[in-house]
This record gives C-alpha cells, structure tokens and sequence, in this order.
C-alpha cells in the first residue's frame, strides 16, 4: 500500500518545526548605530550587519532599521562615458554575510525592524550569504538602480570587461560594433579570443543582483521583495534544503550583459552539509511567489565562449539550471508549486540540466514579454514561453495540475520537454491567443487529461496594468479539474493543502495557483487592496484593505479556532493581538476566506 504524505506537514516537519523563540534581538542602523554599541536595543544598535553577525547565535534574531546600502551607493550617479570609473567596477556588497551558522531547532532569524527598512546597492551584490546554514530571511525588500540605469549605458557598458587583478580595462568587441556586424563577425564559434582560463571582471553597475547565496543549506526565504536589480533579481547557488515561499521578484535582469533571470535555483548540492545525505523526499521547495516583468534588454556573452549571438533569447521567471549529477544533485527533489509567473521573457518556468523536479499547481501567464512586447514584429528567439525542461540527462519531471497561456504567434510551447525523460504530463490547461496553439511532440503521445481553452481569469491585465488578477471566473474550465493526488516512486503525495493566498484547497480542487472563490460582493474580500502584515508575525497581526464589515478568526493546524475578533474590520487597519499563541502555523479566517499565518 503507498503511503500518503501531505507537501505541508512535510514542509512543516523539514522546516517551520524548527521555528523557536528567539534567545536574543540584535538591532543594526546604518544611519544612526555604531559597531562600539551593545546591539541589544533600537537605541544601541550595531551599525553593519557584518558586525551583528559576529555576535549572532543559534535562535537569535537580527531586525534591520532603515535604509541600508553600499559604502559607495550614489543615487544620483550618471554614467559619464569614462570606462575606468570606479563607480561601475567598484563591486561592493550592500551586506555580507559569511560562515553564519544557526542549528537545526535554532535558525537565527534576519528581518527588517519595520516597513520603512530597505536595502539597496550598486555594486556585484545587495545581499550576499555564503557559507552559511540554519538561517531564516523574512520580510526584507531589496531595490535595485535599473530605473536610474538608461538602455544607452546598458549598451555602452554591455562589452566592457577586465583581466583580473588588472585594472585595464578592455572590450570583448570593439565600441561602436552594431548587432548587425555582430552577427556577421563574431557569430560563429572561433571568432573570438578563447578567455576562458582567464578570471575576468565586468561592470557591476548594471549587473547587480539583488540576493545571491551560494555554498548554504537549511535556508529559509519567506515574504521577500526583491525588484528593479538590474542583473539577476534572487539566486540561491551550490545548496541544499532550500525553502523560497511566499517572495515577490519583479523588473530585474533588464540591464545586464550575462543573460540573467528573476529567480534562480542553481547546482543543488547532496554533499554541501559535508557528507552525501542520501534522503530522497523534497529538499528545494519554491512555493507561492510571485514572480513577474523580468526579462533582458541586452543580449549576453559570456567569457569561455568565443562567440556572441546578437539576439536576447533569456530573461527567465524562475529558471532552475545545472541541478544534475555532474554538480553533486545525488538525492532530493524539487517542488515548484503555487506560483505566478506572468511577463517574463522567455519562459515562465525553466528547467535547464535538472532532475527531479514537480511542477504542481503554477500558473504561467504570457512569458514571452521580449518576443511579444519588446520585440513584437522581429524574429524568433525562444520556443520556452510557458513551463519547459531541457538540456543532456534531464530526468524525472512532473507537470501537472498547471495553468499556462501564451502567445502562439512565436510558435513556442507551454510545455516543452527537450532532451528531457521520464516525464509526467498531466491535468494541465494550456491555452494561446494569436493564431493556433503549437505543441511539443515529445509530449502529446503521453499526456493525460489536458484542458485547451481560455482559463478566465478575472482581470489578468496586459504588461503595464498595476494589477494582475489571476483569480478564476465561476464558468472557468479549471475549476474542479485538478487531481488531488501524484504518485513519486510508489508513494503518493497531496496537492498543496491551500492556494497561493493561503486559502485551503476544497475536495474538488482546481488547477493553477489560485483556488475558485464565489465572485466578490459584500460578504467577500478584494484580493488587490487586501493586506496582511507582517507574516511571520510576532505579537500583533494587521489586516488592511476590507471594503465592508467582515469578521476575522485565528485556527491552529487542528482546526480549533483560538482567537475570534468581535469587531467589525473596517478598511481602515484593525490589529489582532497574537501574542497568547505559540510559535507555528496558524490559519486566518475572514468570512469564506482563509490565509495561512507564521507565529513566531
């Protein structure tokens, strides 16, 4: 008989388990702190965090006041045309943090103090981890500079690069090289100088990233917002058991000249705890983000390549690469479930080089913003506009319960499937607008229970909309079309128990990220103006945005309810105190609609 595992009490038993009361609060204030203060107070705080972490220790939390950036940061910065100024090589990290080690019941804890703190940069990295594990992330918005960054410097900087340790600084083809003599110079393989043994430097000013880890395990990253990051928005690289739930990732990796993406997930590691953990079950969980508008506006080259291809063909939403045997990825599996993924590049949802991957429950919505938007009219430069895999020994991917719309005018797939076996295709709804949907070969002989019409969300928006609705109108084909078990290796697994917002799935459950809900009216709430905050929360919770007189009821996993507020919530903020509770998950009920709660 197969055993039944629900993918949420699992998360909780691998992570939110760990969750304790914090031993001690650090404090950090760039502005106003000094690294001679005790830390231990909003009055005495440290002023970097590189200094905080010399003190943290398991269970200790580190809250982040006010805006932090780099030593060098100038928001007023505009590039003159001199390739040797400091400012666009200078490579800074806004914050780093190096050989940070909770354990496994006492993860330290890294969050912002309040809404007002923020952490920008202009330099290789706003918030750099490494070497690192037991640590949790919550709540921090990241900015990068890419609305002060013209498309005129993005070329101008594109080729520029150094031979390290020197300073000379050199172009990988001549300036004033047009794209049309790109491609006929420099296209081929062998046109160009083999670089490849050689540590090169490029400009960090328009290829910031907004987080990079790499060489961590036991990582928490919840309720982040990482955006306008000119290079890669969040990358998480050499890793293992990694949860991203719940993060936001949107306007970055426009500006760069090395072919980045929104979120990245990149050469999971069995071995990175220092010994080979053989457990085979979910180790890398993205869930619930919302990851959107990320694509390049510069074509890529990279240093061990001796050609340039002159035509913008990345810019992924969530792109997974080189998570395979060749770099250590022995054991575990991927889970990609209840995520939005709209206006991306190429590509919604990308495996490159992957094994054991689950794609459950996403939805994906005209990713192919360069061909459709920035493009519109020109020539064909990527297939991988809904949810994909491919690359040599990609293996063992399922895709189902999912919910992807694209543009059929570039002839690309919403699945596709290149170089990719064992693979499970199944419960899916795949719709296109502009001309006949094209589907992938390799998948039609074996996929089951397919959907192929129009979705009806209730207000996607196009590209520039403010908001995005991916609600489903109550005569959508998704609703109750979902199964609500996969089988992996003999054991079956649930569906994610709730939605992307939190709002628990019913015994019919639907595909796509976002469950049906009855349409909006006086007893409903607006998801657009909603807001609850902060989550994870530590005593009091905030609801803003009810249109009308509702109630609110706190139920722990049980389904006890342990706090019912006999006030009307207005649309103004009503606050509910939880700091009688204990530290876990909790489920927040307001009318018909539920949201799942961290207590800290």
């Amino acid at each position: 008989m197969n055993t039944k595992y629900n993918i949420i009490l699992l998360l909780l038993t691998t992570t939110f388990m760990n969750i304790s009361v914090a031993q001690t609060s650090y404090y950090v204030n760039k502005q106003t702190g000094s690294n001679s203060n005790n830390g231990l107070s909003v009055s005495t705080p440290f002023k970097t965090v590189e200094n905080a972490v010399g003190v943290l220790g398991p269970g200790d939390t580190l809250f982040i006041i006010g805006e932090y950036s780099n030593n060098s940061y100038n928001p007023s910065y505009t590039y003159s045309g001199n390739i040797n100024d400091p400012q666009i090589w200078h490579q800074e990290n806004t914050i780093r943090i190096n050989n940070l080690n909770g354990t496994p019941g006492n993860y330290i804890t890294i969050k912002p103090y309040n809404s007002s703190t923020i952490l920008k940069g202009d330099g290789a990295n706003i918030l750099r981890v490494l070497n690192s594990s037991y640590l949790k992330f919550e709540g921090l918005e990241i900015i990068g500079e890419v609305d002060r960054i013209p498309y005129s410097t993005a070329r101008a900087l594109q080729f520029l690069y150094r031979e390290d340790p020197s300073t000379n600084t050199l172009y990988r083809v001549p300036l004033g090289t047009t794209d049309e003599q790109v491609e006929q110079n420099y296209s081929q393989n062998g046109s160009l100088p083999d670089i490849s043994g050689i540590s090169v430097s490029r400009p960090s000013y328009t290829d910031t990233r907004g987080l990079y880890m790499s060489k961590v395990h036991h990582i928490d990253i919840t309720n982040l917002k990482v955006h306008h990051t000119p290079g890669n928005g969040f990358r998480v690289a050499d890793c293992d058991y990694i949860n991203i739930i719940g993060n936001e990732v949107y306007a970055t990796s426009r500006k760069s000249y090395s072919g980045t993406h929104g979120m990245v997930v990149t050469n999971a590691n069995s071995s990175v705890t220092g010994t080979l953990d053989t457990n085979p079950g979910y180790r890398i969980t993205i869930l619930n983000n919302n990851v959107h508008h990320n694509y390049n506006e510069i074509y890529s080259w990279a240093p061990d390549k001796t050609l340039i291809t002159p035509k913008i063909d990345e810019g992924k939403g969530i792109s997974l690469q080189r998570n395979d045997l060749a770099n250590g990825w022995n054991y575990g599996r991927f889970l990609v479930a209840n995520n939005l993924t709209y206006w991306n590049g190429y590509s919604g949802i990308h495996s490159n080089s992957g094994l054991r991957m689950d794609f459950i429950n996403n939805t994906c919505y005209m990713n192919s913003y360069t061909n459709s938007i920035t493009n519109f009219g020109g020539g064909q430069s990527g297939n991988n506009i809904g949810m994909s895999t491919a690359g040599t020994g990609s293996d063992d991917f399922k895709f189902i319960n999912n919910i992807i719309y694209i543009d059929n005018a570039w002839g690309g797939f919403p699945i596709s499937v290149a170089e990719t076996t064992n693979v499970v295709v199944s419960n899916n709804l795949v719709y296109g607008i502009n001309g006949v949907l094209n589907q992938d070969s390799d998948i039609t002989p074996t996929q089951t229970n397919m959907i192929f019409t129009n979705p009806k969300f209730v207000d996607p928006g196009n590209e520039l909309a403010t908001t995005h609705d991916f609600s489903l109108q109550s005569s959508s084909g998704a609703i109750g079309s979902a199964t609500k078990t996969y089988n992996v290796n003999g054991v079956t697994f649930d569906i994610p128990t709730n939605d992307f917002y939190g709002k628990i799935r019913d015994s019919n459950p639907d595909l796509g990220a976002i469950e049906y809900s009855p349409s909006l009216g006086i007893n409903n709430i607006n998801r657009t103006k909603l807001k609850i905050y902060p989550n994870p929360v530590k005593d009091y919770i905030y609801i803003n945005g009810i249109e009308n007189s509702n109630t609110a009821e706190v139920y722990n996993l049980s389904g006890q309810k342990v706090i019912s507020n006999q006030n009307t919530l207005e649309y103004s903020n009503t606050r509910i105190n939880l700091s009688s509770l204990s530290s876990g998950i909790y489920f927040l009920k307001i009318n018909a609609d539920t949201f799942k709660i961290i207590k800290n």
